[in-house]
């Protein structure tokens, strides 16, 4: 049985789209996500404490005012099941 913490992730809106650009781009700040997703502040920030808790993006702090955001390895491999989920859908 799915977990509700899978349910969560996936069906979290904008969720899966973050993580996509993370993976994308390495080491995003906040400013650079809120420009790529059109979502509100409230929407991003829960996706980015939802990733972050569940370790599949991290939050690297360079400064008071200088965070970054970057997909994990397990981030790499949640998105690449995914994928496979969605390969199968395909056929």
């Amino acid at each position: 049985m799915v977990s509700d913490d899978v349910r969560e992730l996936i069906g979290r809106k904008r969720t899966i789209e973050i993580l996509e650009l993370l993976i994308a781009s390495d080491n995003l700040n906040y400013s650079e996500i809120e420009n790529e997703v059109a979502s509100s502040s409230d929407t991003i920030t829960d996706a980015l404490e939802l990733l972050c808790e569940h370790e599949l993006a991290e939050r690297v702090e360079q400064g008071p005012k200088n965070v970054k955001y970057n997909a994990t390895e397990t981030g790499r491999e949640f998105h690449r099941a995914i994928e496979a989920i969605e390969d199968v859908l395909r056929e």
